[in-house]
């Protein structure tokens, strides 16, 4: 678990125990070494600690429906986070604690230049 600050706002970054790592080739880390470079790298992006710090504390100080959780999903390249394959798809959901990583995709190739999106081991690698 790691803390991201922006400003004055802060919230914490941690992926869930029981996350979700898909890929069809051989990947040769383990799941803490895809638990670590996901924690390392949202402190070190500036536009995504922003953002998820910004939306954490709205949570906190919101109201009614407003706390509850919204669902993110962010798509960069695998060579920021050192991690194989080309791409990396992160999901989970941003709360008023901070921001809970729950699934991990590690891509061959964009999302939006396959054919056909059910065709997970062509784009997972």
């Amino acid at each position: 678990m790691k803390k991201l600050n922006y400003e004055s706002l802060s919230c914490e970054i941690s992926v869930a125990e029981n996350y979700t790592l898909l890929s069809c080739g051989a990947c040769t880390y383990g799941r803490d070494t895809v638990a670590y470079a996901v924690e390392r790298f949202f402190p070190r992006c500036a536009s995504l600690c922003r953002e998820c710090t910004w939306k954490s504390w709205k949570a906190r100080v919101a109201k009614g429906r407003a706390k509850k959780k919204q669902f993110f999903q962010y798509i960069v390249p695998a060579v920021l986070m050192e991690l194989p394959g080309n791409w990396v798809r992160i999901s989970g959901d941003i709360d008023a604690v901070g921001v809970n990583v729950k699934r991990v995709e590690l891509l061959r190739e964009h999302p939006w230049l396959v054919d056909d999106p059910g065709d997970r081991c062509r784009m997972a690698g």
